[in-house]
């Protein structure tokens, strides 16, 4: 049985543990294709207008699924138990069926660690049915899930590239590398940060930051001229005690993700600027991105957002990016002379 699972979206997230899952139960899952010219035209088309460019993306990857039994469209309500996933996530397939490729099924299973692990299993077990897969073969698949999961968690933070990521798990774990079709497996180097240049964060959500068609490789030109440092890169716990400081909690996985990382690297005097990554129409990025922006208001952190949409330009991008990383280094070597906005300071009173 070949199970298609679209690059885009929750892949970013959780296919290693799904990769695991479905290699427990020897089934093959097939991904889509990286992000090309087709995939975004085939996604506008399919997609409603009102959606957010990465649900474009992802009606694009289900449509580029073929030579699948079926295509695999989990809904991801919440990953932990003290958070929602975007609503995005949550119309998921239901949205989506218009994109799905006539006669290929819809495979789906709700996933809500809310409710706590025990029900998550119970879930994945009725899913099991489907499957003609057993209790424990299911249990069984859970754990690995689990274990792959993990080892991407453990060295997504080595490296700043989510396919890097995941080809070094496939060092270990043959399965996965064969849903990517690539059977050469270079291990990643370790980040080695250079003190001569840049540090500059780029904050967002993980299917903008790793989607290099959509982002304009934005990722890639960053980390040609300056050491980057990513939202996956600081750990769970530490983005959450960046957290403490807010009056209320926050309920979207992925905004306490950001939010908890992005105040890290706000406070954090290695790092030299900020840029986070949205895109038009990103309801929580609405609310989120402005916190953010005035914590770094009130450190003097120079702080770029950089919105993306279908439409967005590769010129406008490099120019925007060449300027700020071009504020960034005057700054850092007239410290204290030109602010965090661009204006002069008084070198003598250090005033505007």
């Amino acid at each position: 049985m070949k199970i298609g699972f679209p690059r885009a979206l929750f892949y970013y997230d959780c296919f290693p543990f799904w990769a695991g899952f479905f290699h427990s139960l020897d089934i093959e899952v097939v991904t889509s294709s990286p992000t090309n010219r087709q995939i975004m035209e085939q996604g506008l088309k399919k997609a409603s207008d009102e959606t957010c460019l990465p649900v474009k993306l992802l009606a694009g990857h289900i449509q580029a699924l073929e030579k699948v039994d079926a295509i695999f469209l989990p809904r991801m309500v919440s990953v932990d138990v003290d958070s929602y996933n975007c609503p995005k996530f949550l119309g998921i397939p239901e949205s989506l069926f218009p994109a799905v490729p006539a006669g290929i099924p819809v495979l789906t299973v709700t996933v809500n660690w809310k409710k706590g692990k025990s029900q998550v299993l119970k879930d994945l077990q009725v899913f099991g049915l489907e499957l003609r897969k057993g209790k424990a073969d299911i249990r069984k698949a859970f754990t690995l899930g689990q274990e792959w999961q993990k080892r991407y968690q453990d060295t997504s933070g080595t490296g700043w590239n989510f396919e890097e990521s995941m080809r070094e798990i496939g060092s270990a774990t043959k399965g996965l590398m064969a849903t990517q079709k690539d059977k050469s497996i270079p291990r990643i180097p370790v980040r080695v940060q250079n003190p001569d240049r840049l540090r500059i964060a780029l904050v967002g959500h993980s299917y903008l930051t790793h989607e290099p068609y959509a982002n304009l490789n934005l990722l890639g030109r960053l980390h040609e001229k300056a050491e980057v440092e990513l939202v996956q890169h600081v750990k769970q716990v530490e983005a959450e005690t960046h957290l403490l400081g807010l009056r209320k909690k926050l309920f979207w996985n992925h905004a306490k993700q950001i939010v908890g990382a992005g105040n890290k690297f706000v406070t954090d005097p290695k790092i030299d600027g900020i840029i986070y990554l949205s895109c038009f129409g990103c309801g929580t990025d609405s609310m989120i991105q402005e916190l953010l922006a005035r914590f770094a208001r009130e450190r003097h952190k120079p702080y770029m957002v950089i919105t993306l949409d279908e439409h967005s330009g590769e010129a406008g991008l490099v120019t925007r990016l060449e300027a700020f990383l071009d504020m960034v280094e005057r700054r850092k070597v007239h410290e204290g002379y030109v602010s965090a906005h661009g204006e002069c300071l008084d070198r003598d009173s250090n005033t505007l």
